[in-house]
């Protein structure tokens, strides 16, 4: 699976503070499993990839669940800024995935 990320967040998996990635739980993420590969991009510069290994993955019902499983520091984003890109709406229908990530090949080539 690829994603694309901003530049802060990619650095912050790049460093390792950022190991959790969250996604909703839907469709799309419904064959996404332990030990699948994520090739995260970063948006500015397609071409720099970092690659990681899912090695959790954690159902929560609510960003509080989400929170009070891994820090903000984990995943890379306070509560407030991550109800930003998933509203409460959304969230409480289908859930959220924490992907709790290993890095295999930073800046893959």
């Amino acid at each position: 699976m690829d994603i694309s990320l901003g530049d802060e967040l990619f650095d912050k998996i790049s460093s390792g503070t950022k190991t959790v990635e969250v996604f909703l739980n839907d469709e799309q993420m419904k064959h996404f499993g332990v030990g699948d590969t994520l090739a995260i991009h970063r948006k500015s510069d397609d071409e720099d990839v970092i690659l990681t290994s899912a090695w959790s993955i954690k159902k929560c019902r609510t960003m509080v669940e989400l929170y009070q499983r891994y820090t903000p520091e984990a995943v890379g984003m306070a509560p407030k800024e991550l109800s930003g890109i998933y509203d409460s709406d959304t969230v409480k229908k289908q859930g959220l995935l924490a992907v709790k990530m290993k890095v295999l090949r930073p800046n893959y080539e």
